[in-house]
This record gives C-alpha cells, structure tokens and sequence, in this order.
C-alpha cells in the first residue's frame, strides 16, 4: 500500500505518535484525502515537491508542499491531493509534548505550513538532506531520533513541559470529557496559566485542545463499537445533544456526522483514523 504507518523507539513514543512513509509510485490516480484535527504536529520529507498539495480549508485549490515543511495544530479540515508520481515522503505525527524539539513558536503554525526553512535549525536542515538521501524507512527514522535525542534535554528539565504533559495526559485519560475549569483546578493552575501553557506548547487555547481530542474521542468509540445511533454515540461522548454534536462535526470535517461516517475513504484517511483510534 502507497501509505504505511511505523512505529517510534519506546524512547520516543513519548513525543511521537508515529512515523510514516507514502510510496506515490504505487498510486494509479490523484487521491484526495480530507484530514481532520487529530490534536498532533506534523514534519514531512518529500522528494518531488510536486508529489502533494495541501489547500487551507476544503474550498480553495491547493498548494504544492514544501520538500521539508513542519505543519501546526488543525482546527478546521483540510484537504490534501496526492499525485501520481515517481516520488516518496517520510512523515512525523509529534504529540504536544514533542514539538518543543522542532519549534518553539507553535502558535504561529495554526492550520498553517510552512518551510523548515524558517525555523533557522542548521542542524534540521542537515537532516533534511540526510533523509531525502536515505534509501530505507529504518535509514530515516535513525537520522530524525538521533536529531530529537540531541534536543531532549534542553525540554526534559523544564517543568512548564513536565506540568503541560501531564496536563495533556489527563485530558486524553478523560477522552476530553472534562472542562477547562475542572480541569484548571485538578491542576491547581489559574485561567491565564494554564492558557499560557497552551499557547505556547501547543498553539491553541485549552477548550478548542479539549474540544478536538473529544472528537477523536468520539470517532474512535464509532469505530470500535459500530454503533448505528448517532443521537447515542453523542450523548456517550459528552455532547449535549444533537445540535452541538452536529455543530463540532461540521466544524472539524465541514460534514455533518451522517456525512462522515458514511464518507468513501481513501487508503490513506482509513489510515490516519486508525491512528486516531489506536489512541485508545
């Protein structure tokens, strides 16, 4: 299959959700997939620059992506097409707690890309060509660890990372069925230091974060249980009924949930939902 999902070290499965690699070659036609926020940060290597495109929101043409380009919290869908062409790409979907290796100006990446270019990382760059050059996934995910091992200590020793972890922790434990202001005093923080917290490792205020992990949250209960009553799936997942259920879908997909659900997939949103459930 054109897209394949691999595995982090267990040392750094702490900081990335996973790897994965898109083979183009293997693609008859142009697919286009619809991603959806899914609470991560993103870093993709492509050969041809031509191979992806990505649009904005899912009523604009799309871009062609950068070789090397780092991607921020999504708070909408966005649209991606991918091309039939002679060309790979190696990914990282980086959980909150990893992008501090990449950048430490996250909310400037809301539902944008850019060139890691413009993070003025010499030593991101080396990696860029390393990897590009790299002929075997095991290659390239060595060369991206041994790059993370060497920042790990500049985040590890601060404790605004070690609280926000734990922050981020508890919300997935609670499939974010929690408010913010429960969730401030179970941390015994106030409002303004815990959206400081926010803004700075993640890019997002803490009820759009809490929002978005329960609508992942509420997609992987729909995958694993199968069940055909949205009004029930809703209510299992801390919506306060059918309108605000509707709302949030239409929201992070632009789909109501009917329309979702029953959407033809390409191989590769399966995927990227599956991700999204082995969560948990």
């Amino acid at each position: 299959m054109y897209f394949q999902k691999h595995i982090p070290s267990p040392l750094f499965s702490r900081y990335i959700d996973c790897y994965f690699t898109m083979d183009m070659s293997l693609i008859d036609t142009c697919v286009k997939d619809l991603v959806i926020p899914d609470g991560t940060f993103g870093l993709i290597f492509i050969e041809n620059e031509e191979s992806i495109g990505r649009s904005m929101s899912t009523s604009t043409s799309s871009l062609p992506l950068k070789q090397a380009s780092i991607f921020g919290q999504k708070t909408h869908a966005i649209n991606y097409e991918i091309n039939s062409i002679n060309s790979q790409a190696f990914g990282l979907k980086i959980k909150p707690s990893g992008i501090s290796l990449f950048t430490k100006d996250t909310s400037a990446l809301q539902n944008a890309y850019t060139s890691i270019d413009t993070l003025s990382d010499v030593e991101l760059l080396e990696v860029e060509s390393k990897i590009l050059e790299a002929t075997t996934v095991y290659e390239k995910i060595k060369l991206i660890e041994l790059y993370m091992s060497r920042k790990l200590s500049s985040i590890e020793l601060n404790d605004d990372f070690k609280l926000m972890e734990s922050v981020i922790n508890y919300i997935y434990l609670k499939k974010g069925n929690i408010r913010f202001d429960q969730l401030a005093v179970d941390f015994g923080l106030n409002y303004k230091k815990m959206e400081r917290l926010f803004m700075k490792f993640i890019g997002l205020t803490p009820k759009v974060y809490i929002r978005i992990i329960r609508f992942n949250a509420c997609i992987s209960s729909r995958m694993i249980n199968h069940s055909d009553s949205l009004t029930q799936l809703a209510y299992e997942n801390g919506f306060f009924d059918q309108s605000h259920f509707i709302r949030e879908f239409k929201q992070f997909t632009s789909l109501t949930p009917k329309q979702f659900f029953d959407k033809n997939r390409s191989y590769s949103e399966v995927e990227n939902l599956n991700i999204i459930n082995s969560r948990w």
